[in-house]
C-alpha cells in the first residue's frame, strides 16, 4: 500500500502540468484569434442633389427710353442725353435709370471720362458731371438755363479731362430692382471763348459688382 500510494502524486504532477500547458496554449490562441475582423451587416444610401444654378449678374442702362445696355461689357448711346447750345455757368440735367435684370444683388458706381470715339472739342475742365439720387427738374428753359436734380449728390462735380473720374461710388441694388438718377452737365462760369461752337461726348462707365456681405 506505501508502494501504490507513493506513485499516484508522482504520475498525476506531470498531467496537471501538461494540462495547465494545453490551457495556456488555448488562451493564447484565443487572444491572437480576437484580432481578426468579424464580418457585420452593412448598408449605404445615396443622396442626389437638386440642379445648381449660377446666379446672372446684369444691369439696364436706360434714359427716357424703355430699353438701355443690357449683358456684360453692353454699351448704349444715349442720344437722349443731347446738350445743346449750352454757354458759361449753364446746366441740363438728365434722367438715367440703372436697374438689375439679373438674380443676384449687387453694387454699382460710375466714372465719366470724355469718349474715345468722338472728338471732344472743348477746353480742359469746361464740362463738368454730377450724379445725383433722384429725379431732373427741367422747368428752367430761359437764359441762363439753370436747371437741376433732386436728391443728394453722389460725389462733387466732376471736371471732364482725359481721365476717368469717379461719378458715382458704390450703391445697392437688389435683384429685380431699379434706380433712377439724375446726371447734371454744366459749362462752367470759366469756361473760355475758345469753347464756342465745339461740341464732345461724354463716356459713363457703370460697373456692377457682387455683393458678398
Amino acid at each position: 500500500m506505501n508502494v501504490r500510494s507513493r506513485k499516484r502524486p508522482a504520475t498525476f504532477r506531470p498531467r496537471l502540468r501538461e494540462l495547465l500547458a494545453l490551457s495556456a496554449g488555448v488562451i493564447s490562441v484565443v487572444a491572437l484569434s480576437t484580432g481578426v475582423t468579424s464580418a457585420f451587416w452593412t448598408d449605404s444610401s445615396t443622396v442626389t442633389t437638386g440642379t445648381i444654378t449660377a446666379g446672372i449678374m446684369d444691369l439696364q442702362l436706360q434714359t427716357s427710353r424703355p430699353v438701355g445696355a443690357q449683358g456684360p461689357g453692353t454699351a448704349y448711346d444715349a442720344t437722349d442725353i443731347t446738350v445743346t447750345g449750352i454757354t458759361p455757368a449753364e446746366s441740363r440735367s438728365f434722367p438715367v435709370i440703372v436697374t438689375n435684370v439679373g438674380n443676384a444683388d449687387f453694387t454699382f458706381s460710375a466714372t465719366v471720362a470724355r469718349s474715345a470715339t468722338a472728338t471732344w472739342g472743348f477746353a480742359d475742365g469746361s464740362i463738368t458731371v454730377q450724379f445725383f439720387a433722384g429725379t431732373p427738374d427741367t422747368s428752367d428753359v430761359t437764359y441762363p438755363v439753370q436747371q437741376a436734380c433732386s436728391g443728394p449728390a453722389f460725389a462733387a462735380a466732376q471736371p471732364v479731362e482725359g481721365t476717368n473720374t469717379t461719378a458715382i461710388p458704390n450703391v445697392g441694388l437688389a435683384a429685380g430692382g431699379s434706380r433712377t438718377l439724375c446726371a447734371l452737365v454744366t459749362m462752367t462760369s470759366t469756361a473760355p471763348n475758345s469753347d464756342q461752337g465745339k461740341s464732345g461726348v461724354l463716356r459713363v462707365d457703370v460697373v456692377a459688382t457682387q455683393v458678398t456681405s
